[in-house]
């Protein structure tokens, strides 16, 4: 008898071991021929089982291959120590026949045939929609070129390791669990293959630490995104892109909890980035307990008795209820392979331990609400009497252009109106960390420029909900206009060119004056560099207003002096100054009532639902959403979000910068 020639590490030809064909001698017995075709397969299964651990075990392959190799050399071994045993018996008795060793190997070849089986499923896995690998791809090459020179590793695609490898397991032993056998085998395969997965997992979940060398996680670490880009960052790429899911790759029996073990991971991860101890797996759930005991204390005496049942239970509504829904055990074979079962459990207490300490760390320890507050007195001019000296005192240099300003004088002047003791903000603890800065645009320009890059009629999404989402940048306060802003439509064009093209004349400090306010790490991840955009948006709009204001009352004061007084003997000359009396009036109480609207029926309001809405906060996103949409609802209701408000406000806006700096 012979075979056909293969080779045994197969590279072109993944399906060369269902080709194999054996050279059986013509003038054997048809019934022992018979008998042999049945007993062959046994040497092609060992064949490729055997040339696919040899291949799989290499390197580069990753951890999951090899525990998986691992485990399937175990039944290896078993297969070799069967040959050995009908060997010995070949050798020894006499009564050793074809159809002995056919009802010894039995057993065997369904062993052998489910693991040959699994090999040629991986051996198939094909390439599919893999968008966001050829993303990952682009930023390893990236990292390598910036790291050592990696060009001699083999790469091998995500599709053959990591997940990928989980799944194919997962499913097997869910369709074959009608086989006991088979189900015994995928299991103890499964258990073997998740092992190093599980030590991935939990290093992520108790630690917020990613150590995947060959990138077999279901989280993708960017190593490029580091916190200190918040203070620049204008989209927030460090919170949504840091960790990220890796779509695609993730197990399936994990699916329904990968919002969870994404969200404790990035949890501890920011707490380990800020110093801060982290408890081990063990004393997570005491630490909780603690933490629950300390949160009833701070309830009120004559609440304790009725809310003591469920202190905890209130903090952890949210994330507990979602746990519940999410997790439906439909694969409880697959679960009890990779002890599922403890798994949930404790990635319910590490994602609660997480959460409750990055909430506790934000709301108490970095006093994420006073720091909120603070920012509300200084660009909602809550409590403005900082402001009023501080445009005394910087009249003159406010007057001149704004290139010509010394940021250093003008941020001394500020200091001393803040350390004045006569001034509410002189016992704000957080003075220290407001800053003057300076604009590059007037405010309407600065939010047109969004607008006629958007199209006219829409805002970016990035800045504004449910709106287009054009590409732009903001840089040292200001936004800038992307290279193609030159190709918008003619009205457009002519849009921009008169509104601003008034900004060619000389920007004045007035117009350029802002505040800028200095965030350290965590309170960034909620008072980001887009946060602090939007705050000066809307500060730069009262500023705007109260300025305005000021210019009316200063031209009352000026239609008080004699030559306005004096009656005139024509009446057409009197009906005039009637005409400017009457406007002057109008437009101050105008302006007065629209500061009031945005002052009292605007901020206020929306601030307070802010300061509720975080004192029930449960979970650090609920504590960013509520801070963005907060913003965003401003903007909106100060109407600066409004295309067509802004164009009829831009001119008048001119006007009053030409007759301010006359």
């Amino acid at each position: 008898m012979e075979d056909t020639q293969f080779d045994t590490l197969p590279s072109k030809k993944d399906n060369i071991w269902d080709e194999i064909r054996y050279s059986i001698d013509p003038t054997m017995d048809p019934s022992v021929r018979h008998l042999v075709e049945k007993i062959l397969p046994l040497a092609t299964y060992y064949i490729s089982v055997n040339a696919f651990v040899e291949q799989y075990s290499r390197f580069e392959y990753g951890t999951i291959n090899h525990a998986l190799c691992s485990g399937m050399h175990v039944f290896l071994k078993e297969y070799l120590t069967f040959i050995a045993q009908l060997e010995h018996q070949f050798q020894t008795s006499a009564t050793f026949t074809l159809q002995r060793f056919w009802f010894y190997a039995q057993e065997t070849l369904q062993d052998m045939s489910a693991l040959h089986s699994l090999t040629m499923k991986i051996r198939n896995l094909s390439k599919e929609d893999d968008s966001t690998g050829m993303e990952e791809d682009l930023d390893a090459v990236l990292e390598e070129l910036v790291g050592e020179n990696k060009s001699d590793e083999v790469h091998i695609p995500e599709w053959q390791k990591g997940g990928a490898i989980l799944n194919v397991l997962a499913d097997r032993l869910v369709g074959l669990s009608g086989n006991p056998k088979c189900k015994k085998i995928y299991s103890f395969l499964l258990a073997c293959a998740s092992a190093p997965y599980s030590h991935i997992l939990n290093l992520w979940i108790y630690r917020g630490e990613i150590n995947d060398t060959y990138n077999e996680f279901m989280i993708v670490e960017k190593k490029s995104i580091k916190k200190e880009t918040l203070k620049e960052d204008f989209n927030d790429s460090y919170w949504e892109t840091r960790y990220s899911i890796r779509e695609g790759h993730v197990p399936r029996f994990l699916e329904p909890l990968m919002t969870q073990i994404l969200l404790a991971g990035k949890y501890l991860n920011v707490v380990r980035e800020c110093g801060v101890n982290i408890a081990k797996p063990e004393e997570m759930e005491d630490a909780i307990m603690e933490r629950d005991l300390e949160d009833a204390h701070d309830i009120s005496m004559e609440d304790v008795h009725s809310n003591r049942s469920s202190v905890s239970h209130t903090r952890d509504m949210s994330s507990r209820t979602h746990m519940e829904q999410a997790y439906v055990p439909t694969r409880n074979d697959v679960w009890a392979a990779v002890d599922g079962g403890r798994f949930v459990k404790n990635l319910d207490i590490a994602y609660r331990y997480a959460n409750h300490t990055l909430l506790n760390l934000l709301l108490k320890e970095q006093q994420l609400i006073a720091r909120l507050r603070s920012l509300k007195h200084y660009f909602f001019l809550d409590q403005s009497d900082f402001l009023t000296s501080f445009l005394d005192l910087a009249r003159d240099e406010l007057k001149q252009p704004a290139k010509d300003i010394s940021l250093t004088r003008l941020q001394s002047l500020m200091d001393l109106v803040l350390r004045n003791p006569s001034s509410v903000a002189a016992y704000d603890p957080f003075k220290e960390d407001v800053k003057i800065s300076m604009s590059s645009h007037r405010l309407i320009d600065q939010l047109l420029r969004v607008i006629n890059v958007a199209g006219m009629d829409s805002l970016p999404t990035e800045m504004f909900p449910g709106t287009k989402n054009p590409r732009w940048t903001i840089g040292s306060g200001h936004i800038d206009t992307p290279a193609h802003a030159t190709h918008l439509p003619e009205r457009s064009q002519s849009m921009a060119g008169s509104v601003i093209g008034g900004a060619q004349n000389v920007l004045t400090g007035y117009e350029a004056f802002t505040l800028d306010y200095t965030v350290t790490f965590p309170l960034s991840l909620v008072i980001s560099r887009k946060a602090l955009t939007k705050y000066q948006l809307l500060f730069r709009h009262l500023l705007y207003l109260k300025h305005v204001e000021e210019s009316l009352c200063a031209k009352w004061i000026d239609q008080k002096h004699a030559r306005w007084r004096q009656t005139s003997r024509n009446p057409e000359i009197e009906a005039w100054k009637y005409r400017i009396y009457s406007l002057r009036t109008r437009m101050l109480a105008f302006v007065q009532q629209f500061a009031y609207y945005i002052a009292n029926e605007v901020l206020e309001p929306n601030w307070a639902r802010l300061e509720t809405n975080l004192t029930k906060a449960s979970t650090v996103d609920q504590v960013l959403q509520y801070h963005s949409d907060f913003l965003d609802e401003c903007l909106k209701e100060c109407m600066l979000t409004n295309a067509k408000l802004l164009k009829s406000n831009s001119t008048k806006y001119l006007i009053n910068s030409r007759s301010n700096s006359k």
